[in-house]
């Protein structure tokens, strides 16, 4: 069985156990997300085992030429991977209090514009008639809220409020808290679902545990359902956000609305959708025509 790159880097720097571990806990006391500290910590771990060198004692020549390995990868690694070095490695060394490298700089990278992939109503509602009740309750609170898989895992029941019909969201991507309004229909399923799984705290507990669910834990259950409802099993949970996005553009929703309800910071990413949303253009308006009605016509 082969060892994770975890193991692997501290096998070969073994004083690297100890400063991932301070660095794991002070992001976290910094309440920096789960997500986050993971993917800093797997580029960090890839770095040192092929360095072979604590992050502090990298020079600049190990610096370049690591990413110059990245940059030599086929095919190319996508963008994320660099960010997570990059930004995981500003990150430590200011957490830990070392001096930044002065070429700590992300390389140029070519960015593909993928429009995201939407599914139809129809196959959403074929996926939530497939599931049973906890992936129902899992998967309709996710596309009728709009929500990342992670603010799915730290969701709980004092976050709904049932008789307004709205979901406060704490803490989603940067840290940014939003309130969403959710259907009655979802509301009946979380009711229904919460006899059978009572839990006072998280919506969305492991099995036979108290901590919440994963990320993990979600795609595998999608990937089930997805295989039940004779789905493509490639769709991810973020489709499911992608096309409740899409779903409410189509159904006449305003961008600034959507935007909101999403989380984004930027309207520039809301955007993206009107580029996939179906949505019918209406004829060229004339505006004199419509400012002075009949008195234009004289």
């Amino acid at each position: 069985m082969s060892k994770k790159i975890s193991d692997k880097a501290i096998a070969k720097v073994p004083a690297f156990a100890d400063r991932i571990s301070l660095f794991s806990s002070k992001l976290q006391i910094s309440r920096y997300a789960a997500g986050t500290i993971t993917d800093y910590c797997h580029a960090l771990y890839k770095a040192v085992y092929q360095v072979g060198k604590l992050p502090e004692e990298f020079t600049q020549a190990d610096l370049d030429d690591y990413l110059q390995s990245m940059l030599r990868r086929k095919p190319l690694p996508a963008e994320a991977q660099f960010k997570h070095f990059i930004y995981g490695l500003k990150c430590y060394l200011n957490t830990l209090g070392y001096k930044e490298l002065p070429g700590l700089v992300l390389p140029a990278i070519r960015r593909d514009k993928k429009l995201p992939r939407v599914m139809s109503m129809e196959d959403v509602r074929t996926l939530l008639h497939s599931c049973e009740l906890y992936s129902k309750a899992l998967f309709s609170t996710i596309y009728d809220c709009g929500l990342r898989a992670f603010e799915a895992c730290n969701l709980k029941w004092t976050d709904i409020d049932i008789h307004r019909r709205m979901v406060h969201i704490k803490r989603g991507k940067g840290g940014k808290d939003r309130v969403v309004p959710v259907s009655g229909k979802t509301l009946v399923v979380l009711k229904a679902y919460r006899q059978s799984y009572p839990s006072m705290n998280l919506v969305f507990k492991r099995f036979g545990a108290d901590g919440p669910v994963d990320n993990h834990f979600i795609r595998s259950r999608l990937r089930e359902a997805l295989t039940r409802a004779g789905l493509d099993t490639q769709l991810t949970t973020h489709t499911l956000r992608h096309s409740f996005a899409t779903h409410l553009l189509e159904y006449g929703e305003d961008i600034q609305t959507v935007k909101e309800r999403l989380g984004h910071r930027s309207i520039q990413t809301t955007m993206t959708y009107l580029h996939v949303a179906r949505i019918e253009k209406h004829n060229c308006v004339l505006l004199i025509d419509t400012l002075f009605g009949d008195a234009a016509k004289a």
